[in-house]
């Protein structure tokens, strides 16, 4: 795809309006992320949204092809599984691709703890349930009212809510839809490459293991390189300093303290660089430092 036609594809879905937002983690490291716009995350969920109705519309003709007449337990079972195929779908995909779903993951979104934090299972299961009530049930009943023609104000408080809840990401800065505000989640929008080259075409000093890099993730690694493309003043020192301790602390640093903060930073940018993706070669993306708290939960 040409860089004018990405151009124009980010301006049709908001991207170039993305609002950044600070994320102060757990160790006191902020994260500096964008928040996906709203017309990203619509887009995301309608192509989800015809992927699990595709599955439940495919389920419910298998079913009608076997009950042979049995209309009504026919429809009972479909309904139960269509509810199971939903949320499934939604919280399988978010819990073993740390946060995304498969329309999500194209478009380069993913849902984070609101709070910096490690994304929990049961953060993803409550947000995804709450979509029935926000987005399915809703729907439904309105889809199978029978009173369309004959008492059209019947179903007028069901579209009121539909929208309402549709309108909710618009009327907030971090664009959280009721599922969000309930499992404290965020939606962002992934940074689509890790480091510009001039940082990593150095030699280095310092050699780190792979139980040592195994530590962090790629949103810390942008954090990292934020603070290194700062203009080398007093302020950016002290940060750099800070975030050299924490990473030591965190990685289990044996040798002696660097006498040059940045260097170690740098050295331990460009290994933390290659991990990664050497990891994502192998289908196994690290999203962010808490990946292995979440790998527990599930």
């Amino acid at each position: 795809m040409s860089a004018a036609v990405e151009t124009k594809a980010d301006a049709a879905l908001g991207r170039g309006a993305r609002r950044a937002r600070a994320l102060v983690t757990p160790d006191g490291v902020p994260l500096r992320v964008e928040i996906a716009d709203y017309a990203e995350r619509a887009a995301a969920f309608a192509g989800d949204f015809v992927v699990t109705l595709v599955a439940t519309e495919l389920i419910l003709f298998f079913a009608a092809l076997i009950s042979f007449g049995h209309a009504n337990a026919t429809y009972a079972a479909g309904v139960f599984v269509a509810f199971l195929v939903r949320n499934a779908y939604f919280v399988c995909f978010e819990l073993l691709w740390s946060g995304a779903t498969p329309l999500k993951r194209a478009m380069g979104l993913r849902v984070v703890d609101r709070n910096g934090g490690a994304l929990t299972a049961g953060a993803i299961v409550a947000r995804n349930l709450s979509r029935e009530a926000e987005t399915f049930f809703p729907l439904g009943m309105i889809v199978t009212a029978q009173s369309w023609l004959a008492a059209p104000w019947e179903i007028l408080p069901v579209a009121l809510w539909l929208v309402l809840t549709a309108a909710l990401p618009l009327c907030n800065r971090d664009r959280l839809r009721a599922g969000d505000l309930i499992a404290g989640t965020l939606v962002i929008a992934v940074p689509k490459q890790l480091l510009l080259e001039d940082l990593v075409e150095r030699r280095h000093t310092y050699t780190f293991t792979d139980a040592q890099l195994d530590r962090y993730g790629i949103l810390e690694l942008h954090v990292l390189e934020d603070v290194l493309r700062r203009p080398a003043t007093y302020e950016t020192d002290r940060v750099l300093d800070e975030i050299a301790e924490k990473v030591r602390r965190k990685i289990g640093w044996s040798g002696s303290t660097p006498r040059d903060t940045r260097t170690f930073l740098l050295d331990f940018y460009t290994a933390q660089r290659a991990f990664l993706e050497l990891r994502k070669n192998f289908g196994d993306e690290r999203a962010d430092k808490h990946h292995a708290a979440t790998a527990n939960d599930r």
